[in-house]
This record gives C-alpha cells, structure tokens and sequence, in this order.
C-alpha cells in the first residue's frame, strides 16, 4: 500500500550510559593509575565512604556527572554529559535514568518527558533532526498509546494510536492549506502501517465533506514483473460522494490510558541543599586527584556544574509543584 505523504523517520540512537559500577568500581588509592583507567570523583561521601550528596565525576571513557549521588549511585538531579556530545539533565533513582528529564542527542534531536530506568516511558516530547515532532506516550523506548505527530515540512498533524512503535487502527490527519484553515482526512492503518479502506476528507470550512476507499493495485495486478509493479501505483483513492459533515460517520479515535509515568526521585526531595547531614561525612577525594595535572583536571567540570546549577534554578519549585497536582 502507498503511504502516500507519511513517511517514517529515523528513529534516535542509543547512548549508553554506563552504568553505577562502570563509574565508581575501578576507583583507585594511586596516584600513578590514569584517568582513562580508573576515572575520578569529587565530592561528598558518607560514613561509608559512598559517594552521597553534591559530586563531581569523570568515567573512564571521558562522560561527566555533575548532581547528587545517595549511598553509591546518582539519585536526585543531576546533568550527564557523554563524551559524543550527548547531554541528559534529569532526576535519577538508584543510579538510573528515572522521572522526568531532557536529553539532547548528538544529532540535535531531543527527548523531554519522562523516562523508567533508563528508557522513554510515560509522556514525552521527541523532536527528531528533521524537525519532526511526536508528543504523546511511551513504553520501553517506543511509541506506545495516543499521540500526536506533527511533520515540519508540510505543517500536517497526524493523530493516532501507537502500539510497540507501530501505527495501528483509526487515525486524523489534518492537512493546513493557510489562512489558519484545511482539512482533515479520518482513516484506518492496515497491518503495514498503510492507508487502507474506506475513508473521509473533511473540509469544514466548506462545510462538507467526500467519502471513499482506498483500492490497492487497482489496474496493475497483472503485471509481468514485481519491478514493472513496484514503478506502479500500489493504491489510488477512488472518492464516492460528497455530504454535509456527519459526525457519526467519521472513523473516531480508539480511546487508550496513557502510560503511567516514573515516580521522579526528585520526588523525595533528596537534592543537594536537602542533604541529610546524619550521614554525610566530610568532602573526600579519590587518588586521582594527585595527578600531576590536578590543577586543569576539573576545570570543564566546574563550567558544568555552574551551567547545571543555573539550568536547575527554579526549575525544583515548579516541578515539584506539577507533580504534587498530579500525584
């Protein structure tokens, strides 16, 4: 079937954090061990000697954390930079990706909503690097529920049901023409994610509206060849009768919860100017930190953490005040 103006776009890359043990394990008492071996922290411990409060780190593959850690992990908010370029700044739990956070992808593109150990899952917002945009739910890094999707060239606005990062059932596209007007087409995907059946043009401000099918390969099923058939036209509208807008006609929108968002741990408050002091023991350094070229070591992580704290002001207040409305 022909998909006709819905084209499918590249789906964002995969950037992997590494995970708690990749950060903190190799961590060594000698000075003589490189950074690219072992990496380097610095900031606040616990009686423990975890990592726990406000700290700085560089991994052994040269990503950077600058935020909150608790017993060992990031947990809280914090801002992640990845040695492609990538940026995430969000809350984590137990040393994953979970609550609300943004990440900007080295291609530009860019994920705000909410995420559950370290994938897209509840609502969000993902602006692809052409400009495309699709706001709606996730489940496990795919598009997973109602949602809309909005494509930049042609200013069209699908809307729809998405199952596994798949189309499925009834969907609207509205088409804009300018002048703030246009129209709308309600149709069905078939299991190719294609345009199939009958279908609906509605253009209200004609106040009317053309009913028709979609017939799939209508004139070539004979062809000789799957080439000579693949130059063809696979479906074509054949449009039927034109009536006054009814409503009741049009093929609605299956109707679906959205995907539970992540519990932030933003959510319990545990940021750097709310440590719990009972456990904190005093700022520690790793050996790292004698290195011969101590004195630059930092100096990008400072820029980091200025950035992040000027990124973060403000931001606390508002969030946890949207999450106690809909908590």
């Amino acid at each position: 079937m022909n998909r006709g103006n819905y084209s499918d776009v590249e789906d964002e890359d995969n950037f992997g954090e590494y995970m708690p043990e990749d950060e903190y394990g190799g961590e060594s008492d000698f000075a003589h061990n490189a950074l690219s071996v072992i990496g380097a922290y610095k900031g606040q411990r616990n009686s423990e000697d975890e990592r726990h409060g406000f700290g700085k780190a560089i991994l052994p593959n040269g990503d950077a954390y600058v935020g909150t850690y608790k017993n060992g992990k990031r947990h809280g908010r914090g801002q992640y930079r990845f040695v492609n370029g990538a940026i995430y700044q969000g809350c984590y739990r137990e040393g994953l990706r979970n609550g609300k956070g943004v990440m900007v992808y080295n291609d530009k593109s860019k994920y705000e909503g909410y995420w559950i150990d370290n994938k897209k899952d509840g609502e969000g917002i993902f602006k692809f690097k052409n400009n495309d945009k699709f706001s709606g739910s996730w489940k496990s890094d795919m598009k997973h529920g109602s949602g809309t999707y909005t494509f930049c060239k042609t200013g069209a606005v699908l809307k729809g049901i998405w199952l596994n990062d798949k189309r499925v059932k009834n969907f609207q596209v509205f088409y804009p023409i300018g002048d703030g007007t246009g129209f709308t087409y309600h149709g069905t995907w078939d299991e190719n994610e294609s345009v199939a059946g009958k279908g609906y043009f509605v253009f209200g401000h004609l106040k009317c509206m053309q009913s028709g099918v979609y017939v799939e390969n209508p004139f070539y099923d004979n062809a000789e060849s799957i080439a000579l058939q693949s130059k063809m036209c696979k479906s074509i509208w054949l449009s039927q009768e034109i009536l006054p807008i009814i409503s009741g006609m049009l093929p609605r929108l299956p109707k679906t919860r959205s995907v539970a968002r992540a519990r932030s741990s933003c959510d319990t408050s545990f940021l750097a100017d709310k440590m719990p002091a009972v456990d904190v023991a005093a700022s520690t350094m790793s050996g790292m930190e004698l290195y011969e070229h101590r004195d630059d070591l930092w100096a990008e992580m400072e820029e980091i953490e200025t950035e992040s704290r000027l990124n973060m002001q403000g931001v606390d207040a508002k969030s946890s005040d949207s999450n106690d409305q809909n908590e």
